[in-house]
């Protein structure tokens, strides 16, 4: 989990909406936040993946265990039987490791959550946008602002330095104010 990632959350956002999912850092990394609530096996991470989604993203299996399996490799977790299941405990290691990636884990599970509001969205609002508004507490006006702003920069995606300087500084100012509670 050494692997440095350049990609953003914007990125990682479209990633899940468009089918591709998690890589195997990142479903380690909330794996571990998972457990930082308590033990839990196989299926019950299968289960809160699918709670904390919505039920849109629900790890196979296949991608699951051979996760855990890595994680109990490095010592971040430890596994005893319990009658046919498998129970995973995180070590201190393990709760080290998920405390250093703390920000990068919540950002993870804020890009789950928000990938699963938006597929809300986007199967409500087929029926109607007030029935997609009701569902996910969106307002239409914020769906519009969020595609506004992303077509501005599509259509200004080759400035010169100068322009982008002056939309860094937009850009900045906007999220200082969005994040100003």
């Amino acid at each position: 989990m050494q692997h440095q990632d350049t990609e953003t959350a914007q990125q990682r956002g479209s990633r899940l909406v468009s089918g591709r999912k998690f890589n195997a850092d990142e479903l380690q990394l909330m794996l571990l936040w998972l457990l930082r609530d308590g033990p839990a096996y196989g299926y019950q991470f299968i289960q809160r993946f699918g709670e904390l989604s919505g039920g849109y993203y629900q790890p196979s299996p296949g991608v699951l265990y051979p996760a855990l399996k890595q994680l109990e490799m490095r010592g971040h977790t430890q596994s005893e039987h319990s009658g046919k299941r498998k129970i995973y405990r995180l070590t201190e290691t393990g709760r080290r490791h998920s405390e250093s990636h703390d920000e990068q884990s919540r950002m993870l599970l804020a890009i789950l959550k928000h990938a699963a509001k938006k597929m809300l969205w986007m199967s409500q609002s087929r029926i109607s946008v007030a029935a997609a508004a009701k569902a996910t507490g969106w307002l239409p006006e914020f769906i519009q602002a969020r595609k506004d702003l992303q077509a501005a920069l599509l259509t200004e995606s080759d400035p010169d330095h100068a322009e982008q300087r002056r939309i860094i500084a937009i850009l900045r100012r906007a999220v200082k104010e969005i994040l100003k509670k």
